[in-house]
């Protein structure tokens, strides 16, 4: 693929989008699980991805925002319709795994209000069809099969017989253009098809290589003979409705998955074939192929005024827009999130934070602005093929970071652009033969910079490890209850301190002076599984962990705990978070809600939370020298932000009620 701009791939933020109080600020870009486009307007495109994200583009992918999509479960959204005669008449196929909340949704208002169609509540969907010849007559594919509508959705019944086990998941649908009871169904055991409107199926596989899951089905609009599949096996064609099939070869072996399967709308020799390692193009029905991009095709779509303009719905690249029939890709993303964070640090405004398991478009992402615009500084490549479990910033300037995989710490001098890998050597005391603990596993990193001397805690499966010497050198903390031990996570306070706790398993350790002596803490770990711990900067101040049955503080420097209930339900707590310059300050969030305490925990109000709904929220982090800047880093709409305004930074605002529930 040759892209117009390196730039542009790099740049995945361009301005900060709203999505309520709490805005989506990138990331931009990720995994599109599905893509439509208005056939009245080409301006007019619909974008769904996991998390049950459903975006919107008024200006040819130019720009999206997010709709409010009623799923109170995380799904994905693998299949979307606009209805070809009435703009603004939307259809949304949701997998929420087995929850009521699967479905068809549908809306009438362009996606202002949305409504689960009754009779496919509670199914996952993961394909819809709408037929060519009569825009009332559609079809889903679900977890239970075939299921058809003749009413634009308004009643469903199911098309194909229960007794049937091989027609359960309907991963791709189409009707015959010119017969709308002629129906074609893939599932993961090869492709079906019904002449009577779903009263009777049989199997279509003569030629295919058995067990195919099928992806995707194209009927030719002008030659209804002619039909294409894509399955996991490859790319197949039929010129007798689906009675027999040949496979069209060219696709090298190692692109297994043929996601989509489309033509050209105005030359039916053109081909395109969206595959797990990039989109091919066949300019002769598929007896040549060439290979135009080198990213993960989930779906496409073509310009309706404009076949040259078309669409891609990648894995990991989010959407992507060519004007030259695939010549050129350029990506189009603004406002578009789905990328899963799990790390931010910084100074100042200069900031970074880094996302797992996103090949070439994830791994440490950089901020200049405070984190309201984002470019990609290093890859999983960079990473030197790593996922990182931990990230932090180590000098005042930002050149110097370090960060965790599972097998090892991670050094950048170059404001994570460059990066080299730590091996954890602990000292050897004279007389003594060096420890061996063969590779070890690396849970957690903190590094603490005070008075410009640096300290980095490692915890590993063998204890924890302090180096004082930029990782150069390691000592074993020997301490009863902590040597040998796996140390599962490190915490310190929001800015610099001698404080540091680490937890292992069982047990809450704390340190008061940079890991020299240590204390156990009361802390029932095994009792209440413990998700975040907030540790504030003075010896005075309550500490606060976030855990399975709330958030739970401690008054006496962890040696005895209580749940808090004034103002916050006694349930799971994702993280909890200290102001780091308003030291009694502290935030949590549990089940997308932020809560506020001004007393240090001791009581909660809740805090403003629209913008998160439904959102699966795991780490709450207030940015340093940015006092009234909150982030909240999600499991697939990247980083959201929200700014306090002016006067409430510094006192409690009126009127702000707590919660009781």
């Amino acid at each position: 693929m040759q892209l117009l701009s390196c730039l542009p791939y790099l740049l995945i933020c361009a301005a900060s989008v709203s999505a309520g109080d709490w805005r989506l600020s990138g990331p931009f870009g990720g995994s599109a699980r599905a893509i439509a486009i208005d056939p009245q307007n080409r301006n007019t495109l619909l974008a769904g991805a996991r998390d049950s994200l459903l975006f919107r583009s008024d200006d040819g992918g130019a720009s999206w925002r997010l709709l409010h999509f009623p799923s109170a479960t995380p799904g994905t959204i693998d299949a979307l319709i606009i209805d070809p005669n009435a703009s603004g008449h939307f259809y949304a196929g949701l997998d929420a795994g087995d929850s009521p909340d699967s479905g068809v949704y549908e809306s009438k208002d362009g996606g202002q209000s949305w409504q689960v169609l009754p009779g496919l509540r509670g199914l996952r969907i993961e394909s819809l069809s709408i037929a060519p010849a009569d825009a009332r007559i559609m079809a889903a594919g679900t977890s239970k099969g075939v299921y058809l509508s003749i009413d634009a959705g308004e009643n469903w019944r199911r098309a194909s017989k229960e007794s049937n086990s091989e027609m359960q998941d309907i991963t791709a649908l189409a009707f015959d253009p010119t017969n709308s009871a002629t129906v074609y169904a893939g599932t993961p055991h090869l492709p079906w098809k019904s002449t009577d409107a779903g009263e009777n199926w049989h199997p279509i596989h003569a030629g295919l290589i058995d067990d195919s899951d099928i992806f995707s089905i194209r009927v030719d609009p002008k030659q209804p003979r002619l039909v294409y599949a894509s399955a996991c096996s490859g790319i197949y064609r039929s010129e007798d409705s689906g009675e027999s099939w040949a496979k069209l070869h060219g696709i090298p072996g190692t692109h297994r998955r043929t996601h989509i399967i489309t033509a050209d709308p105005r030359n039916s020799s053109i081909i395109f074939a969206g595959t797990t390692l990039g989109l091919f193009k066949s300019p002769d029905g598929g007896r040549s192929w060439r290979h135009l991009s080198a990213d993960q095709v989930n779906w496409m779509v073509f310009d309706p005024i404009d076949p040259n303009v078309f669409y891609l719905a990648t894995e990991y690249a989010g959407i992507l827009k060519t004007s030259d029939s695939g010549e050129t890709f350029h990506p189009s993303n603004a406002g578009f999130a789905n990328h899963t964070l799990n790390q931010i640090t910084g100074i100042g405004k200069h900031l970074f934070a880094s996302s797992v398991y996103e090949g070439r478009y994830g791994g440490v992402f950089t901020s200049d602005d405070g984190g309201l615009e984002w470019r990609l500084r290093a890859n999983q490549e960079a990473l030197l093929g790593r996922n990182l479990n931990s990230l932090m910033t180590a000098s005042a300037s930002g050149e110097l970071l370090f960060a965790a995989s599972e097998d090892a710490v991670l050094k950048s001098t170059d404001g994570g652009k460059a990066w080299s890998t730590i091996t954890i050597k602990p000292k050897i005391t004279k007389g003594k033969a060096a420890p061996h603990f063969g590779k070890l596993r690396i849970h957690a990193l903190r590094a603490i910079q005070l008075d410009r001397k640096l300290t980095l805690f490692a915890g590993t499966q063998s204890g924890l490890f302090r180096s004082t010497d930029g990782g150069a050198a390691w000592e074993r903390v020997a301490v009863a209850g902590l040597t040998g031990v796996p140390v599962l996570a490190v915490y310190a306070p929001p800015r610099e301190s001698t404080r540091v706790a680490v937890r292992t398993k069982d047990y809450l350790f704390i340190s008061d002076d940079l890991g020299r002596t240590w204390r156990q803490a009361n802390l029932a770990v095994n009792t209440y599984y413990v998700y975040d711990v907030a540790v504030p900067i003075d010896v005075d101040a309550p500490l606060l962990a976030a855990t399975s049955r709330g958030v739970l503080q401690s008054v006496d420097g962890g040696a005895h705990w209580a749940i808090v209930e004034n103002g916050v339900p006694a349930a799971t707590v994702n993280s909890v978070r200290f102001h780091p310059e308003r030291k009694l300050e502290a935030y949590l969030v549990q089940y997308g809600r932020v809560y506020r305490s001004w007393d240090g925990g001791t009581s909660w109000q809740l805090f403003p939370s629209e913008g998160l709904e439904n959102s699966s929220i795991n780490f709450l982090w207030v940015a340093p020298e940015i006092p009234g800047r909150i982030f909240a880093l999600s499991a697939a709409r990247g980083a959201l932000v929200f700014d306090i305004p002016l006067a409430d930074v510094t006192k409690q605002p009126v009127g702000m009620a707590s919660s009781k529930e």
